[in-house]
């Protein structure tokens, strides 16, 4: 299963992160992408 969420990111036009690992809270989905993004906001 895997879910998608929007990435934010200053500077840029807002992009899709799909997560193949399955189903993540946002908090989760949050923390996978400060991992690659630091500055980022994650939206549903």
């Amino acid at each position: 299963m895997k879910r998608n969420w929007t990435i934010v990111v200053p500077g840029y036009p807002p992009f899709p992160m799909i997560l193949l690992d399955g189903e993540l809270d946002h908090a989760a989905a949050t923390r996978e992408a400060r991992g690659i993004w630091p500055a980022c906001e994650v939206q549903p």
